[in-house]
């Protein structure tokens, strides 16, 4: 019977265990992780003052997530805000009653600037001046001043909140019509007066004429 060696015993031993560690160094290596890109259609969008909506796409990949968001109040994400994948973010809007704006969507990582002319600048507060013509009451003033509030309610009807405190009108909300340049309304003072005014062309001032009850005059105002 042949008698192994201390020294033939150890470096079996340690070919055994290299064979062993090199058996589970072979296992398969775990894959990595795959990179998410993402594309806009548009990083910009240019939109009318009287509001209205836009929308952009997303490419990206089958698992890759991404989320849109708004840092202003005047434009709302109507899509959902958390998507995976190709995908579409739509915007509302709101109609623009001053100077020219901007805000800024976050889109994938992204920043998308939302541009907004300025709107319509008939709406907004106004001051101003009503002459006493002809043909009007003794105890009517000669000129009064006055100040409202032209706001839209609807599509296409406006209204005025107008105060004329000399002859007592407070606070008085009256509907406006607006044609093109042209305006008129009607106030009851000691009779129902006919205002017609022409806007001018930045729609930021008008003049024009009243009538009611044999009296005339002149008015005129201008954005505050």
């Amino acid at each position: 019977m042949r008698t192994l060696s201390l020294a033939a015993i150890i470096t079996a031993l340690f070919g055994i265990a290299a064979c062993s560690k090199e058996r589970v160094s072979t296992s398969n290596p775990v894959s990595p992780t795959p990179t998410c890109t993402y594309t806009l259609s548009s990083t910009s969008l240019s939109i009318a003052g009287t509001g209205g909506s836009a929308s952009l796409t997303v490419s990206a990949g089958s698992n890759c997530a991404w989320t849109a968001s708004s840092n202003s109040s005047f434009v709302t994400i109507t899509s959902s805000t958390s998507q995976t994948g190709n995908g579409t973010v739509n915007v509302a809007i709101a109609e623009n009653t001053g100077d020219a704006r901007s805000a800024t969507l976050t889109v994938a990582g992204q920043s998308v600037t939302v541009s907004q002319a300025a709107g319509d600048q008939l709406y907004g507060n106004w001051a101003g001046t009503i002459v006493k013509g002809s043909g009007c009451p003794a105890v009517l003033p000669s000129s009064v001043t006055w100040s409202g509030t032209v706001r839209r309610t609807g599509a296409a009807s406006s209204e005025i909140v107008i105060s004329i405190p000399t002859v007592g009108v407070v606070n008085q909300v009256i509907p406006l019509v607006v044609n093109g340049s042209s305006l008129q309304l009607f106030v009851p003072i000691d009779t129902l007066y006919t205002f017609n005014a022409t806007l001018s062309s930045d729609r930021r001032s008008f003049s024009g004429t009243f009538a009611g009850g044999g009296c005339s005059g002149t008015w005129s105002g201008a954005r505050s």
